[in-house]
């Protein structure tokens, strides 16, 4: 394991000095060029702007992506497969002492990479973990601490490399790296005690309210409940599973198909003993800063809840008494959902078929949860011929980037009319009103697409970068600058997918674009093309 002593000195000239210029500049320009910019498959070269991760699915590689000082496009490097010991890269975040970590589901694994301290990004080592972890978090207390969620054997949900029954989830730390520091470690390991995909979210204190206890809240899918372990790193239970939230309800249970058997009491159950299992599928939970709730989507009931952490207590109890408010999506066309940077809103997306048989309608929505009252969604855009699919908002709430699905969708009529390849932007600051369309960008024609945002200064969005990738085939990714213009486009490898920016000093600054998919059922029905996290990575 290499030993680095200068890379604290290293990360804060990057800050100051290299990253964060050629891209600016390419932002703020505007060509007028609106013709489809040609591919091409430029080599390396001198690079002074933030860099791009983007994983190809096929040959299991990861392209940094850069630009050089006219803004075109240019490979910074491509780590190899056997970096990542031959396993397919899953979903990557980066500490906010600019460390990456990449998810390696097959290989009970989250690899490890150092993007600051080498004329290119260093590979430093793959941390066991736990069984297939798919999802991972940067946790909003303390930036240095990355959670990835050990989901378990994909045919039981259940993590035997760390658990007796259930998932898991691992702390890993980035170890206040300095000179004379070490690489990232691992924290340690706590099982939930149910099973199934698991998703998170973290309550903390906020301005209105410094009560609010610091839990990870995480979601189990197969065990239908929510696990609450202690994020106060000074505490001494502090990773410890100290509450569970049982999701089942009878009118739940009653509404699947087939019906569900009745709920258990599981009021006096003991911390240590897992919960009978239930169908309401929990997938897709956000916390809301601006009301001090946590809000899960059971997609097995077509539901969601609204949670106050102030109300979990650690010990006994199935906790139900926490939900404050539900919200029924039964009879809705919505299956998804994100939520506002400012925690105002939830974002709701969904398909609307049947209205009209010549047309896909797709369907935008809010949920003010501000709102006193029940809560309540307020319809705010339809998109003709249009299946909503991943969508980002930038942190300072100006620009909201929503992908069109290109999965074939609809009867024949539909279908035909479907609008593939396409990458909408809107300023979504009026919600609950209308949300101001400001561009429909064409894409290269590719069986899929995702993107992510590269966000600078008081959180504006400065471009984006898209995958265009084909199952089988070459892949490339196209850059898009300020003005909402596609000005060039780069070969990458086999198939590209998720792609994540890089640039120093962002995660610390909260200069992430969030918000994507985070709902929708295991088994994607015609309306709901796929579940990604917020880099666009599918579970």
């Amino acid at each position: 394991m290499r030993f680095i002593s200068a890379r604290k000195n290293y990360s804060t000239y990057a800050k100051t000095g290299l990253l964060g210029l050629a891209l600016i500049g390419l932002a703020n320009c505007s060509s007028g060029d609106s013709t489809t910019p040609v591919v091409t498959s430029g080599g390396s070269a001198a690079l002074q702007g933030p860099i791009a991760f983007v994983s190809n699915r096929d040959d299991k590689t990861l392209s940094v992506v850069g630009t050089d000082t006219q803004g075109t496009l240019r490979i910074v490097s491509t780590m190899p497969s056997t970096a990542f010991e031959g396993n397919a890269i899953g979903d990557m975040q980066v500490s906010s002492e600019n460390w990456l970590f990449v998810n390696l589901g097959a290989g009970n694994k989250v690899a490890t990479i150092d993007p600051v301290s080498g004329a290119t990004p260093i590979h430093e080592a793959n941390l066991a973990t736990g069984t297939r972890p798919v999802h991972i978090y940067r946790d909003p207390t303390d930036g240095e601490v990355i959670w990835s969620m050990n989901d378990g054997d994909p045919t039981n949900g259940n993590d035997p490399i760390n658990c007796v029954t259930g998932t898991s989830v691992t702390v890993l730390h980035n170890s206040h790296i300095g000179p004379g520091g070490n690489p990232p470690r691992v924290v340690g390991t706590t099982c939930t005690l149910a099973s199934g995909h698991q998703v998170t979210a973290f309550s903390q204190p906020t301005t209105a309210d410094a009560a609010i206890p610091k839990y990870a809240a995480i979601s189990q899918e197969k065990g239908g409940q929510i696990a609450f372990l202690d994020n106060n790193e000074s505490s001494p239970t502090y990773r410890s599973l100290i509450a569970r939230l049982d999701l089942c309800t009878d009118l739940g249970q009653a509404s699947l198909t087939p019906a569900g058997a009745a709920c258990d009491n599981e009021s006096a159950t003991a911390i240590t003993v897992p919960f009978t299992a239930n169908g309401s599928n929990p997938h897709g939970i956000r916390w809301s800063k601006a009301v001090g709730k946590i809000y899960s989507m059971q997609t097995g009931y077509k539901e969601i809840v609204e949670v106050d952490p102030k109300l979990i207590v650690a010990g006994l109890g199935d906790h139900k008494t926490a939900i404050t408010r539900r919200l029924s999506l039964a009879g809705t066309p919505y299956a998804s959902y994100g939520i506002t940077p400012d925690g105002r809103f939830l974002f709701l997306r969904g398909s609307d078929l049947t209205t009209d048989l010549t047309k896909i309608i797709g369907k935008l929505a809010v949920v003010d949860l501000t709102a006193a009252g029940p809560l309540t969604i307020t319809p705010v855009m339809d998109l003709d011929h249009v299946v909503p699919s991943t969508f980002k908002f930038t942190p300072d709430g100006q620009r909201m980037y929503l992908l069109a699905s290109d999965t074939t969708t609809g009867n024949a009529a539909q279908s035909a009319a479907q609008k593939k390849n396409r990458l909408f932007v809107f300023n979504p600051s009026a919600f609950p009103a209308a949300p101001q369309q400001l561009a429909e960008i064409t894409l290269l024609s590719a069986a899929g697409h995702n993107f992510d945002v590269l966000v600078q200064g008081a959180g504006q969005g400065n471009a984006v970068l898209v995958s265009n990738g084909t199952a089988g085939s070459a892949g490339s990714v196209s850059l898009i600058n300020s003005s909402h213009q596609l000005t060039n486009s780069l070969l990458v490898g086999a198939n590209p997918g998720s792609v994540m920016y890089f640039a120093s000093g962002a995660a610390a600054a909260g200069n992430q674009a969030t918000s994507s998919l985070t709902g929708g059922p295991a088994v994607a029905p015609t309306l709901l093309a796929e579940r990604l996290d917020d880099h666009g990575m599918p579970e």
